[in-house]
């Protein structure tokens, strides 16, 4: 292995002088590579960024909600809650402010009125509301002799005296489907839905005129329920994914109708997927800002370090081409990419840094020895170069890990961060030293006044002191290590992953004020649907199959109370309509045991309002689903709720498969999405961290020949993603998806440092054979760029720190602490473990070998 080892290092000696002699052909091929890879990245580049993306197309909670929408439409709605400024929504001023706000609603979403009627401004994702509901247009069932009929609660006769008021909210009080969803229980807040066609629009077709359909109705106050329905046929439909750029582009237009003056008397509050990826993309957009503080502290302490324009200049152009060519080069294969191209870019901008720091620093030290330009680059390129090679291909198998994803993103993102390293490596390797030869970052007399520079000076200072506080201290620090790592440990044994968007955010933002509002005083800011497929003609219609659905939703309210604030069914309108049909007799608010009554009920509330009919049942009646309206609450508890429910379910409705043998019952909805997701990433992460564990394990011990070498080295990359999962578990901090994509890079950033150490006091205990001499040695070299590395790495994480949204911000304090953490195990805890056990790394068979070569020789 040492002979191997060897020769890696004198082909990295090599290197700058074969290189240098070429410079003009490795420039040209360097440009032309930059100019074609970054073409293809603006050119080719396709972004996904919908929620749907994640999931491969024959995902079965992917089917399972193409099928729901493919026959009762999107469930991808927004919610908005108005709040009354005289505290009262049936107040007159109330009542004329949601009539207003709804007709103008109606009139934008059928195209016939603009959002700024002088620039005659259209509102084209507005037109995407298939339906409108709100006190405005509520229907509540009357019977008239052995007819039933649907009447709207304002629309149809508008109250226009106290009294009338008065008589509307008694009325709307007797409907308890209309409590908490179209009003609160004090009656100071109010709430419309609007339905869209989000994510039921179908790949390659355009959305039709819908005017026409509404111009059927009697007057136009009643066309506001009537909802614009795409064709939804039986067969699959493969549908478009929504995009953020869509979500943004609806909330632009409803926030401009909503701050019309003339519905002042409104404060408006939105909740659904629209607001949230609406929310989350001004995130993103605050995030990127803060990656450019990042890159400008990262400038800003590589020039504080260096002191050199080009040692700031040429680490900068390596990241961006390695960044702009792994990028490219994943867009030109077709793939595509998503939000997690964040994360990339911050992978690539870690090892790409500590790469030329390395190289830079290496050389600052040999021409602080008095070593010319090119003397000094050479030994520079024979010291890091094979420490650099190990630390990508150890980084590139952790990377490599997430390909093992069944996710697209995830597999992408893997692969594009495994290509950024190794671009970054090879631009490193092959164009660096061409840079560093063009512009030279230090002349002697610079090289001489940085060394003799205060802070140069302080920090060797403290270095020198480090081999002598191991010497004399070496079992004491890795007892004091090996504690606290068995704390935090348990720690992390404790932690959770919770990812709530709405509680990542500050408590005054307006997503948190408009979830938390939502939750305590109407029906919830999230919804979930049960899809129940029966597999036989008028199912629906069988009193007993009406009974349990009604069972199931008095049981589950029961019982999760503390989630569930509504369900609505099929069993719900049978119920109404029964009672309605008896005079309003409370006792007949049942599913009636007769079939034929029940099949006659559902044939009366279908004449009468063949809308929410068809959005409850399937025309066969074999086909319904339980919509439930739910608290905000995180991925920790929904998970466990969720399994929780769907035992219930099974239970529930698992004797009805005698009767219906094809019948299945299935949850779905854009949160079932999204909990899958959360938890498909999270054990994705854990999953592959614990790969690349061992993977990176097995490559340090056949690196450094030695198991017990090996097993040292990981013991210091272990400890900082044990430090920020274990204090996180410690202080009751849940770990969120965004936080745990930063084991990755952590363990990256470790592992670099730690091979750079391990690798030098290789070579240093090769030709001395003492421990002291070569522990002095490295720490005195490698523990400067391992300090820059860190300082530059850390401080430019911590900037994250400063973002509003609690994911990138614990990222940022979690992982800066946890690349100081890094620091101080290599500095500390390695030279304590290499101290006390004294590990042979093989070299006494490299010196059986080399002499049994010299007496072969002689």
């Amino acid at each position: 292995m040492q002979s191997v080892l060897s020769l890696f290092n004198r082909s990295f000696e090599r290197a700058p002088q074969v290189l240098l002699p070429l410079r003009g052909w490795v420039l040209l091929i360097f440009l032309a590579l930059t100019v074609f890879l970054t073409y293809g990245l603006f050119t080719r580049a396709q972004v996904e960024m919908s929620l749907e993306s994640w999931f491969k197309a024959d995902d079965p909670i992917k089917v399972s909600l193409d099928q729901f929408r493919a026959q009762f439409g999107s469930d991808d709605g927004v919610y908005v809650v108005y709040e009354a400024a005289d505290g009262d929504v049936f107040s007159a001023a109330s009542l004329r402010t949601i009539r207003d706000f709804h007709q103008a609603l109606d009139k934008l979403r059928l195209g016939l009125q603009s959002l700024d009627p002088e620039s005659q401004t259209p509102a084209p994702m507005l037109q995407r509301i298939l339906r409108v509901d709100s006190l405005y247009n509520a229907r509540y069932q009357i019977a008239e002799g052995d007819t039933l009929i649907a009447k709207k609660l304002l629309a149809h006769d508008f109250p226009k005296t106290e009294q009338e008021r008065e008589q509307k909210r008694g009325l709307a009080l007797s409907q308890e489907p209309m409590e908490l969803a179209y009003f609160s229980k004090d009656f100071r807040y109010g709430g419309i839905r609007l339905k869209t066609d989000f994510g039921v629009v179908p790949v390659n077709s355009e959305k039709a005129d819908q005017a026409p359909d509404l111009l059927a109705e009697d007057d136009f106050e009643l066309s506001a329920s009537t909802e614009v329905r795409p064709d939804f046929a039986v067969a699959e439909v493969e549908y478009q994914d929504m995009q953020m750029e869509e979500y943004m582009a609806f909330m632009a237009e409803l926030r401009q109708l909503t701050q019309s003056p003339e519905f002042a008397h409104f404060q408006f509050y939105y909740t659904g997927n629209a607001p949230m990826m609406d929310f989350f993309m001004g995130v993103m957009g605050r995030a990127a800002l803060l990656l450019l503080l990042m890159v400008g502290v990262v400038i800003g302490l590589l020039w504080f370090l260096f002191r050199s324009v080009s040692a700031v200049v040429w680490p900068l152009l390596v990241i961006l081409c390695s960044i702009f060519w792994s990028f490219g080069l994943v867009s030109l294969l077709g793939f595509e990419l998503s939000l997690m191209v964040t994360f990339s870019f911050m992978l690539i901008l870690a090892v790409g840094i500590a790469d030329c720091v390395h190289v830079l620093s290496s050389y600052l030290y040999y021409r602080r020895a008095g070593m010319e330009h090119h003397p000094a680059m050479i030994k520079a390129y024979r010291k890091t170069g094979m420490p650099i090679l190990m630390t990508t291909l150890t980084t590139m198998a952790g990377m490599g890990a997430l390909t093992i994803s069944d996710m697209p993103h995830i597999r992408v993102f893997g692969f594009s961060s495994a290509m950024g390293v190794l671009v970054a490596f090879l631009l490193t390797i092959f164009v660096l030293p061409v840079l560093l030869d063009l512009w030279h970052p230090f002349t002697k007399k610079a090289a001489r006044k940085l060394s003799e520079g205060q802070s140069s000076t302080r920090l060797q200072g403290v270095l020198d002191r480090i081999p002598a506080l191991v010497e004399k201290h070496a079992r004491l620090i890795v007892v004091v290590y090996f504690v606290g790592f068995g704390v935090l440990l348990y720690g992390g044994t404790q932690v959770r992953v919770d990812s709530n968007l709405a509680e990542l955010t500050a408590e005054t933002s307006e997503i948190r004020i408009n979830y938390d509002l939502v939750d305590a005083q109407m029906m919830g800011g999230q919804n979930m649907e049960f899809m129940l497929a029966l597999g036989q003609r008028d199912a629906l219609k069988d009193p007993a199959v009406l009974k349990v659905i009604d069972e199931f939703q008095r049981h589950i309210e029961a019982h999760y109370d503390h989630y569930i604030k509504k369900t609505f069914s099929l069993a719900d309108l049978v119920k109404d309509t029964h009672r309605v049909m008896q005079a309003g007799e409370q006792a007949f608010h049942i599913i009636p045991d007769d079939p034929r009554l029940t099949a006659q009920l559902l044939y009366l509330f279908d004449n009468a309002n063949p809308d929410d009919r068809r959005e409850m049942v399937s025309d066969d009646y074999a086909k319904s689903h339980i919509t439930v309206t739910l608290r905000n609450a995180g991925s920790y508890e929904y998970t466990q709720f969720f399994e929780d429910i769907r035992a219930d379910m099974q239970r529930m409705f698992g004797p009805l498969q005698a009767k219906y043998p094809d019948m299945s019952v299935t949850v779905t909805g854009s949160l079932a999405l999204m909990m899958e997701l959360v938890n498909h990433i999270s054990w994705t992460q854990i999953k592959s961290f614990s790969l690349a564990l061992i993977i990176i394990t097995c490559l340090l011990i056949v690196a450094f020949g030695s198991m017990q070498a090996g097993l040292i080295a990981i013991v210091p990359n272990l400890l900082p993603a044990v430090f920020a999962f274990g204090v996180m578990g410690l202080l009751d901090i849940p770990l969120d998806t965004d936080t745990l994509i930063i084991a990755p890079l952590i363990i990256g950033i470790a592992v670099d440092d730690t091979i750079h150490f391990v690798a030098h006091y290789r070579d240093a205990w090769f030709d001395s054979g003492d421990v002291e001499k070569a522990l002095v040695s490295t720490i005195k070299e490698v523990g400067q760029a391992v300090t820059f590395t860190s300082l530059i790495l850390g401080l430019g994480f911590s900037m994250l720190a400063y973002s509003d949204y609690m994911g990138h911000a614990k990222m940022g304090i979690f992982g800066s602490l946890a690349i100081f953490v890094a620091l101080s195990s290599d500095l500390l805890l390695l030279p304590a473990l290499i101290k006390w056990f004294k590990p042979d790394l093989g070299r006494r068979k490299y010196l059986a070998e080399k002499a049994e070569g010299l007496a072969c020789e002689s």
